[in-house]
């Protein structure tokens, strides 16, 4: 019997092989075990999903397993974006949440994500005490008989969370700037959670919108549902076509989110984070520190220096970040795959309000979103930056990644090197500014590539030095 085993944030696995309702019943009642030794069972719990296959049935059996343990539980309505779940949580002071998603991943998947009482991402000491209690309980838990027992109505009640979220970020947002410019966009939620929550968002604030892929579609219309510049190619020819000043769009459960200018250029993760610690500090004149993790762009470092603000980096996974915005004055904390957090809403991405706060640039500077983009090239000058993901069987282990040290050359596309970085797997630093890094993933059997320099042409060929490097040991076989 295979372990479950928690990511950097949450478990996910396929559908009817690692992911069944035998897997999915353990993990719902050792989180429940957890929130009853943490003493914080009697705060209830939220229970949100998204749009994937048998996601609400799966929310229905965590309801079943929470109120047959006398834990009151808040059942969302509807499907809803993961930040609105973790907003909830915080706005009725809840103990936890568990959110049924799994995320940007592919339509096979399916998973688990908990979030505790500050509603961001659990730390791992705590995905690390109830992963071990799960399988604890795999072999002999009967999740029929949970089934069959269904939700204790004494302890349930079922409610919208998307109106209170929604009324919250309004107060985030210069509505009345954006409601004088009216902008014209494309929204694509990739047919996820976010579909009827980031549209309507944008619309309530004086947006002027089209919707691609927003209808309910669990097979994810084929594609992925992760605002990546290979998923949004139709939105990006929408644009092309279509009189607009830009378009965004948010991955499975709308906590990440994409963005491409009116031109159809695709704007990159790490210059939507860049764009909007620039907003935060120049426009509304906003002080605080800021965090990156090792895979974001040398742009946040550049930014913050220019500004004076203090700088942090994490090992990859918003849960680090979740943690300095907990302990510390932070103003804003990102990750390159688009999950960007802000002072004064929830220690945890959000697609939607980071949208918003977009948009709200765009209205405050008259200008579309090529045009901001164009204005954070002037401060910080030209940077291309990719990821590519090699599928492999079993991902290398952190020591096996460190191995490839005594191997560096003394050049990488014939750029000096400079130095490395082992927050988080091998990070080879060059001395232009240029880097490349390699880790496994926290959420996929994937190993992840990743280069920025100034040039497209430069980033492609580090990563081919990357792929190079793993020719030179074992891994070389599982790649």
């Amino acid at each position: 019997m295979r372990p479950i085993r928690f990511g950097t944030d949450g478990w996910r696995g396929v559908i009817a092989d690692d992911f069944t309702y035998q897997r999915a019943a353990v993990v719902c009642a050792a989180i429940g075990e957890y929130l009853e030794a943490e003493g914080r069972a009697g705060q209830g719990m939220a229970i949100g999903y998204d749009t994937r296959f048998a996601s609400r049935e799966i929310a229905m059996l965590a309801t079943s397993i929470l109120t047959q343990r006398g834990i009151p539980v808040r059942l969302a309505a509807t499907s809803a974006p993961t930040p609105v779940v973790s907003y909830t949580i915080t706005r009725a002071r809840l103990g936890g949440a568990v959110m049924v998603t799994a995320s940007h991943n592919p339509s096979k998947y399916n998973g688990i994500k908990f979030k505790p009482w500050f509603g961001g991402p659990a730390p791992e000491q705590a995905t690390m005490t109830i992963e071990e209690r799960a399988n604890a309980l795999l072999p002999a838990f009967d999740a029929d008989d949970a089934l069959r027992r269904g939700p204790q109505a004494a302890w349930l009640t079922q409610e919208d969370f998307i109106p209170p979220y929604l009324e919250h970020i309004r107060t985030q947002i210069d509505v009345k700037a954006v409601g004088a410019m009216r902008p014209r966009l494309i929204v694509d939620p990739l047919y996820g959670a976010a579909s009827g929550v980031l549209d309507r968002a944008l619309q309530e604030i004086g947006c002027r919108l089209q919707v691609l892929h927003g209808e309910y579609n669990p097979g994810f219309g084929g594609i992925n549902p992760d605002p990546t510049e290979q998923q949004l190619e139709e939105l990006m020819k929408s644009v092309r076509h279509t009189r607009v000043e830009g378009a965004v769009a948010a991955d499975g459960d709308g906590d990440r989110l994409g963005a491409v200018a009116e031109t159809g250029e695709y704007i990159s993760s790490h210059h939507l984070f860049a764009l909007l610690l620039m907003h935060l500090v120049e426009d509304r004149e906003l002080r605080g520190g800021v965090v990156k993790t090792v895979s974001t762009s040398t742009m946040i470092g550049q930014l913050a220096a220019r500004y004076g603000l203090p700088l942090y980096e994490t090992p990859v996974g918003f849960r680090n970040i979740a943690q300095l915005m907990l302990e510390d004055d932070i103003l804003i904390g990102g990750e390159e795959n688009g999950g960007i957090g802000v002072r004064g809403h929830i220690p945890e991405r959000d697609a939607t309000l980071a949208a918003l706060l977009l948009v709200e640039m765009m209205a405050h500077r008259h200008t579309t979103l090529g045009g901001l983009l164009a204005q954070l090239r002037e401060r910080v000058g030209d940077h291309a930056i990719r990821r590519l993901d090699l599928a492999l069987p079993q991902p290398p282990a952190p020591a096996e990644l460190l191995a490839l040290r005594s191997r560096l050359p003394r050049r990488l596309a014939g750029i000096p090197v400079s130095g490395t970085n082992e927050r988080d797997g091998l990070k080879i630093l060059l001395l232009d500014g240029s880097w490349v890094l390699l880790r496994a993933s926290g959420t996929e059997p994937m190993l992840r590539i990743y280069a920025e320099s100034d040039t497209a042409e430069k980033v492609q060929a580090l990563l081919n030095e990357g792929v190079a490097l793993l020719s030179h040991g074992d891994i070389r076989q599982a790649a």
